[in-house]
């Protein structure tokens, strides 16, 4: 005898499959500070890449200035836009609401230079960006290098937020 697998077997099996809902990597932020006490869970961004001191202690990077546009965007685990881009020139600031991202699934926050291909970007995780709202919600992005200061230099952005002590890259 041959087994057979009846094609409703099979329909069934791919049906649940189909069906169970996977793993996702989303970012919870729903017992952060901000939201548990009914507050705006916002990072306001100050674009510092025009200094050349002051923020990079903590990181691999030593700063350097560089002056240039800033992209900052939530991002899905796939890397998409969770919602809107921002961009902040040298020397301002923008804040991100959090909140709308959170309803879209973001995983992460991705910082990078639209200007300057030549600067690597950087990515604040999941459990910084809720350090961050556990904190005072504010962040500094700077131009940095690693590499032998005399020669070898790699250009990168880094971050140093208030709240929550976070730093990157480590």
């Amino acid at each position: 005898m041959r087994p057979y697998i009846s094609l409703s077997a099979l329909i069934a099996g791919t049906a649940i499959a189909i069906a169970t809902p996977t793993a996702s990597a989303e970012c919870d932020i729903s017992q952060t500070k901000c939201v548990v006490n009914d507050g705006k869970c916002n990072i306001k961004f100050r674009n510092v890449t025009d200094k050349s001191g002051g923020s990079a202690g903590g990181t691999i990077l030593t700063q350097k200035s560089s002056a240039q546009i800033i992209r900052v965007k939530a991002a899905k685990n796939n890397g998409k836009a969770a919602g809107n881009i921002i961009n902040i020139e040298s020397g301002t600031s923008k804040t991100m609401n959090l909140d709308k991202k959170a309803k879209k699934d973001f995983d992460k926050i991705r910082i990078s230079s639209p200007t300057l291909a030549s600067v690597s970007g950087v990515t604040m995780s999941c459990a910084d960006v809720k350090a961050v709202l556990d904190g005072n919600g504010t962040c500094k992005i700077f131009n940095g290098v690693t590499g032998n200061l005399s020669y070898n230099l790699s250009p990168q952005l880094g971050y140093d937020c208030d709240g929550g002590s976070v730093k990157g890259p480590q």
